[in-house]
């Protein structure tokens, strides 16, 4: 597979993962050529791009690290959890008291630990697939990804056992809050107002109040999800605290949270790929976010996703086959002017002759 930014997706070419639609059915199904309206239909869901197949890239297969199955699941769970927090916000609006049962252990365990288990079980703990999402379901696919990247620093950490569960749902639920801030504040595609930048700000106590009140969950848990916009300097919010005194939870969810937003389309700009947003990260590492935890999110998110293209400082043009954890700069590369019955690879992690070689920047691959 090879990935196709969305300006450059065309006519004939055969899609290589599925795409689904507003109920989670498949929109789109693995395999399919596309035709002009399919084109126009993943543009206008909002995608960055497409995974496509093709006889160029036969030989990449981006590490998937969790099932379809699993990762269809977790962003289910993010909305039903979300639509549970927007009726109790509109209840609270009427003022009537909801009522309803506190969400069972039992329940946010069927979310977390599936995840949790695929990622153990998972040897090449690195993300090499660029994650798409539409603009309608932005923030349960964003909710999702949140809980991959955290739980990969937490293992990448040594996090473990109930820690890692209590991390996931952290993670699952951070921005719960948001369902109590006025829809036209949240919404609103201009400069906020002083005024309306404190409402915006307060989503992280409502978010930790709620969760408290209608969840069966760890003081701690509730607390990392207060804490992801604390900022490693003391400058963040709710209650401007600084290094260590942010919850371990709250400063693996800030740099998820964070990174994740970087690289996803939005209305108002395009998606990054992985290299500039990480620069960004790396500019406010020990600023907005802990310098160990930046650290980790570079050891388990690749540089240059399997499927793109890249040029080397020597000029060379290749595609990216395989990543490595640990080396998120140093992939296996395909040539692309290399036939598949005489490729030529270079593994600038394993072989030592290309020591001195680097990836200067992601190209475009001339279909």
């Amino acid at each position: 597979m090879r990935y196709i930014p969305i300006g450059n997706l065309k006519e004939g070419m055969v899609l290589g993962t599925p795409f689904y639609g507003t109920k989670f059915e498949v929109l789109l199904a693995q395999g399919m050529t596309l035709n002009p309206q399919h084109v126009t239909r993943i543009n206008d869901l909002g995608y960055a791009g497409v995974y496509v197949l093709d006889s160029m890239s036969k030989d990449v297969q981006p590490n998937s690290l969790l099932p379809d199955e699993v990762r269809t699941g977790t962003i289910k769970a993010a909305k039903q959890f979300m639509d549970e927090a927007d009726q109790s916000a509109r209840q609270t609006a009427s003022g009537l008291k909801g009522g309803r049962a506190k969400v069972t252990k039992e329940r946010q365990e069927r979310v977390i630990n599936p995840v949790i288990d695929a990622l153990i079980e998972n040897e090449r703990r690195v993300v090499d697939m660029i994650d798409l999402k539409p603009y309608d379901y932005y923030n349960y696919y964003h909710a999702a990804a949140c809980v991959v990247l955290s739980l990969l620093i937490g293992l990448d950490l040594g996090v473990s056992g109930t820690q890692l569960y209590e991390l996931g749902m952290a993670a699952l639920l951070h921005d719960v809050g948001s369902s109590f801030i006025p829809r036209p504040i949240l919404e609103k595609p201009g400069k906020l107002t002083p005024k309306e930048y404190e409402i915006i700000k307060s989503h992280a106590e409502k978010g930790f109040f709620y969760l408290r009140e209608n969840y069966d969950i760890s003081i701690e848990a509730c607390i990392g999800a207060l804490h992801h916009h604390e900022n490693y300097n003391g400058s963040g919010y709710p209650n401007g605290l600084a290094g260590e005194k942010v919850s371990i939870y709250g400063r693996i969810v800030a740099v998820s949270d964070a990174y994740d937003a970087l690289v996803s389309r939005r209305p108002y700009r395009p998606a990054m790929y992985p290299p500039q947003a990480m620069e960004i990260m790396r500019k406010r590492s020990g600023i907005m976010y802990d310098p160990d935890i930046v650290a980790s999110l570079r050891r388990v998110v690749s540089l240059y996703p399997a499927g793109v293209g890249v040029e080397l400082d020597t000029g060379v043009q290749c595609i990216v086959v395989r990543n490595y954890p640990g080396v998120p700069d140093r992939p296996l590369l395909r040539l692309l002017n290399s036939t598949f019955s005489a490729p030529l690879y270079m593994d600038l992690y394993k072989d030592r002759s290309h020591a001195d070689s680097y990836i200067q920047r992601i190209i475009e691959i001339p279909s």
